[in-house]
């Protein structure tokens, strides 16, 4: 009996050793790992609430900037004709009519006067669909006689107007047989604002 109970006694402590032996294991090895992962954790979550103050402490100057994106994006309709108006003021059709204007008033004779009426602006994804406009641009390709002086006053001239007129692209050459005359090719970039987007 008394070998018995020494062995019931020695399975007793060996068992309460090896359990003894996990629950250090479990607590100083996993435990531990478990809770540098919630450590990692609460930072990255300290962080992400950090950012998140930040942002919202932008928010005021995020959304006047936008506000005032969107009042200059309105102020181009004062430079950029409407579709809608096929004739008159705010017309695509005044828009060819100023710069054949300032080109007669430089002295530059238009031999060529082709407007493009195909849209080429590029398309661009507005997160806000609130803003129901768009912009469409054009091309206007010209072929102009005159001297270097008037044919720079004319594209000075282009720039300083109202309407917004973009020069793409120009080749002046030397007119063959008349002195003094250039040959000016040039294509422009002209743009109509549209409600119907």
């Amino acid at each position: 009996m008394m070998r018995q109970n020494k062995t019931i006694f020695f399975a007793f402590i060996t068992i309460l050793t090896i359990i003894i032996i996990y629950w250090f294991f479990s607590v100083l090895i996993i435990d531990r790992n478990e809770f540098s992962k919630i450590r990692r954790g609460m930072v990255n979550a300290e962080k992400n609430l950090e950012r998140l103050n930040n942002e919202r402490a932008n928010y005021a100057s995020i959304k006047e900037a936008r506000e005032r994106q969107v009042q200059y994006f309105d102020t181009l309709k004062v430079h950029i004709p409407s579709k809608e108006n096929t004739k008159g003021t705010n017309s695509y059709i005044e828009t060819l009519d100023i710069i054949q204007k300032i080109a007669e008033d430089n002295n530059i004779i238009i031999d060529v006067f082709k407007p493009i009426l195909i849209d080429t602006f590029p398309e661009i994804e507005v997160e806000d669909k609130k803003l129901n406009q768009s912009i469409e641009r054009y091309w206007l390709e010209m072929e102009c006689n005159g001297d270097f002086i008037s044919i720079g006053k004319f594209f000075e001239d282009l720039q300083n107007q109202d309407r917004i007129i973009n020069l793409l692209k120009f080749n002046i050459e030397t007119e063959y047989g008349s002195a003094g005359r250039l040959s000016c090719e040039a294509i422009f970039y002209t743009y109509v604002f549209s409600e119907d987007y």
